[in-house]
């Protein structure tokens, strides 16, 4: 499975919205591919729609609205899924009203495409929301095969057939991957794909992987003995409410005679605020910490971790600053380093955080935010330092701009960020758009770089309100990284 997540791995899992002085549409996305004997590998798309952001009308006796979906899945110059939907949401009896979600299931032959949707609030005038990504529908026909990992809010056996039915059950989907310290299990459902005809005996193994300390949980590692038909349904209620606040990556394993045969994972935050305060009230504070850190810039160092930090850790950083204990800030500064690079290195990452962090604080710190309070500055200091950046800080017709480059971010190659400083007066460059998972997208980005001289904002016009201008060279300079 593919996550593009708001912060969010992918799973393939994003946020949208475009800024404007209207609602706008937030649509959460996934993906998971899967097989059936008869009709052959799939996949199926999920959308959850945020209501807040939706306008909704009133008839007579209920509250409704519609959005207007588009699909296509194509291959080179094939289309093999183009289609529209529009999907009703349910009927509200009064104005307070609850997310929705749509699914849709199409049939793909494995192979590499490209998946691109448009999705647009029905009533009203807002701009649609344009997602264009490449898929690749692995092969679950011809050996012993495991799906993508479905993870549920709930999951109960269907009384009636319907869009969230699979297997006999209704399984309603979880597209946010972060658990905070309510929320006790962690629901999933998978199949076993076996195209032989004689059943077989395995084990199926679920283990839990620390993406911090990047080490596996062996305390609550799991096997059980399953026989094998030509599909396996597993659905599993995971236990995670003593995982610690982190980055985490549960994985089924199909096992035979010890020799793995396949494997599926699925990545998650998770926060524990009530494991967190035990961990750090026990910590024993290093004087290398004490030492390198003063009273009276304890909160500043806090604060200046949170580009480096996951979603789930944010809420516990500035709820800690907010209490102004020195001793509990300077314990959890601490832990957050023991569990990022180990108890042996802690002192040393910290050290090598804090020469990283003048730089940025020197090269883009403003009159009103701090380096790492800037877009600039949370990038460097949560990729490192570019492998190229191309300045432009005068043009006739754009707005100063910076693109960076980075040949490898991760199992990521060759991804770009621009940044741009529309008020031309300090050194706030904010970031515009970047092609990397789980940043901040914008296929409006030119329109809005080049506004000065493109003020039209008329969604009709096939150049999306871009006119050739003397000056007007970055997507050309974009598109050479």
């Amino acid at each position: 499975m593919k996550i593009l997540y708001l912060f969010f791995c992918f799973i393939f899992f994003f946020t949208f919205s475009i800024n404007s002085q209207v609602r706008s549409l937030k649509v959460l996305t996934d993906h998971h591919f899967y097989y059936d004997p008869l009709s052959g590998e799939y996949i199926e798309l999920s959308f959850q729609f945020d209501s807040k952001n939706i306008h909704f009308i009133k008839s007579k006796f209920d509250y409704s609205a519609k959005i207007l979906l588009k699909i296509k899945i194509s291959q080179d110059t094939t289309n093999f899924v183009n289609t529209t939907y529009l999907i009703d949401s349910p009927k509200f009896r009064d104005s307070l009203f609850e997310d929705f979600v749509d699914v849709r299931r199409f049939i793909l032959k494995p192979g590499k495409y490209l998946l691109s949707f448009e999705l647009k609030d029905f009533n009203s005038n807002q701009l649609p929301i344009i997602s264009n990504q490449h898929i690749l529908v692995p092969d679950l026909h011809s050996k012993i095969s495991i799906s993508d990992i479905q993870v549920c809010e709930t999951v109960r056996e269907s009384k009636q057939e319907n869009m969230l039915t699979k297997s006999g059950y209704d399984l309603f989907p979880r597209l946010l991957n972060f658990f905070s310290s309510e929320c006790k299990y962690l629901p999933s459902y998978l199949e076993i794909y076996n195209p032989f005809k004689d059943s077989l005996l395995i084990i199926l193994k679920t283990s839990y992987y620390s993406l911090d300390t990047k080490k596996e949980l062996d305390h609550l590692n799991k096997s059980k003995l399953l026989k094998l038909g030509n599909v396996t349904t597993i659905i599993q209620k995971n236990d995670i409410s003593d995982l610690p606040t982190g980055s985490y990556k549960l994985v089924y394993t199909v096992l035979k005679d010890s020799i793995e045969l396949c494997t599926s994972s699925y990545f998650f935050d998770r926060t524990n605020e009530l494991y967190d305060i035990i961990s750090t009230e026990n910590i024993i504070l290093d004087p290398v910490f004490n030492s390198s850190v003063s009273n009276d810039s304890l909160k500043y160092y806090l604060l200046s971790i949170i580009p480096i930090s996951n979603e789930s850790e944010i809420p516990i950083i500035t709820k800690i600053v907010r209490e102004h204990d020195h001793v509990k800030m300077r314990s959890y500064l601490q832990t957050f380093w023991v569990t990022s690079v180990g108890r042996l290195n802690a002192s040393d990452g910290w050290l090598a955080y804090k020469v990283q962090l003048k730089l940025v604080e020197k090269l883009y710190k403003t009159s009103i935010f701090n380096g790492f309070e800037t877009d600039r500055g949370r990038v460097y200091l949560k990729y490192g330092a570019p492998s190229a950046i191309l300045i432009r800080e005068t043009s006739p017709s754009e707005y100063p701009y910076e693109i960076w480059q980075y040949d490898k971010i991760k199992q990521f190659s060759n991804k770009r960020f621009i940044f741009y400083n529309p008020d031309l007066v300090n050194n706030h460059y904010q970031l515009l758009h970047s092609d990397m998972q789980g940043e901040l997208k914008n296929y409006r980005w030119q329109q809005i770089l080049s506004k000065r001289n493109s003020p039209n904002q008329n969604i009709d016009d096939p150049n999306d309100g871009n006119k050739d201008h003397y000056g007007g060279e970055s997507s050309d300079v974009f598109k050479q990284f």
